[in-house]
């Protein structure tokens, strides 16, 4: 028996627009088993999930580097863990040699980019925030306000896998995976959806065959590996699929519902 389900957003609970759908958020308003929304986004990115779904247990952003519960209007800090502020200078420096990639940061409540591109453009259309513009970037103030996750976006798939591959090849305390075609999520080495659904399971006193999971992208391998039951959406890639249990519809046809229906009710 399921008695805890864990949901990636993009891709999964969002369909093609970033939305939830009617259909889909009445169906898990309804049913009783607690649900997380585990994702690469940060807590003001979710609040229109976490709202829409009414959910009140924990809930996790930036892949497992913070853990929080929404409290009325504040967001109660469980667990954290950002990066390491000189790793995160040195990423910040180093992306900026490629002037057709868009690179953002995020700290728990604020969003960070230095320049307005088409990258950021596209974000902000799918999340309906802005960017606070910064240029000023030492690790003085680093240290002071930690970094949870560095976001790079470029529309060139060929050359993102080139940029990956070179910050993989650093000697630093991060984890560089893709969260989409178009981009690539810098957390903390030791800030997996894994890690998160452990400390949750944990605290529940839950065995692993009573998590079930749902997920498209390579963030969420790791996730699917650590619970009884792993869904895939149809729009997952065939990398995704070979670890889930059973497959779903498309986060555009409400494969949440149907994987529920099907698989774990």
């Amino acid at each position: 028996m399921i008695k805890h389900i864990f949901l990636d957003m993009d891709n999964t609970l969002l369909n093609s627009q970033g939305r939830i759908s009617y259909q889909t958020t009445k169906f898990l308003r309804e049913i009783k088993i607690p649900i997380t929304l585990v994702s690469a986004r940060a807590p003001m990115e979710m609040d229109f999930a976490i709202r829409n779904l009414a959910l009140r247990n924990a809930q996790v952003s930036f892949n497992g580097g913070l853990i929080f519960e929404k409290k009325q209007s504040e967001k109660a800090k469980i667990f954290s863990l950002p990066l390491e502020y000189a790793d995160t200078y040195k990423l910040l420096n180093l992306i900026t040699d490629h002037p057709d990639v868009s690179i953002s940061w995020y700290t728990k409540n604020m969003w960070y980019t230095r320049k307005i591109d088409n990258g950021i453009l596209y974000e902000s259309n799918l999340t309906g925030l802005q960017p606070e513009l910064l240029n000023n970037i030492n690790q003085e103030s680093l240290k002071n306000n930690p970094v949870y996750k560095i976001m790079i976006i470029c529309f060139d798939n060929g050359k993102l896998k080139q940029i990956a591959q070179k910050i993989n090849g650093l000697s630093l305390n991060i984890a560089a995976k893709f969260s989409g075609q178009n981009y690539l999520e810098i957390t903390s080495s030791n800030a997996t959806k894994n890690n998160a659904i452990a400390y949750i399971q944990s605290s529940e006193d839950l065995k692993k065959s009573e998590l079930a999971a749902f997920g498209d992208g390579q963030n969420d391998i790791e996730m699917f590996k650590s619970v009884g039951t792993p869904i895939a959406m149809k729009n997952a890639s065939s990398e995704v699929k070979e670890y889930a249990r059973f497959i779903t519809l498309s986060n555009d046809e409400d494969g949440i519902i149907h994987g529920i229906k099907n698989y774990i009710l």
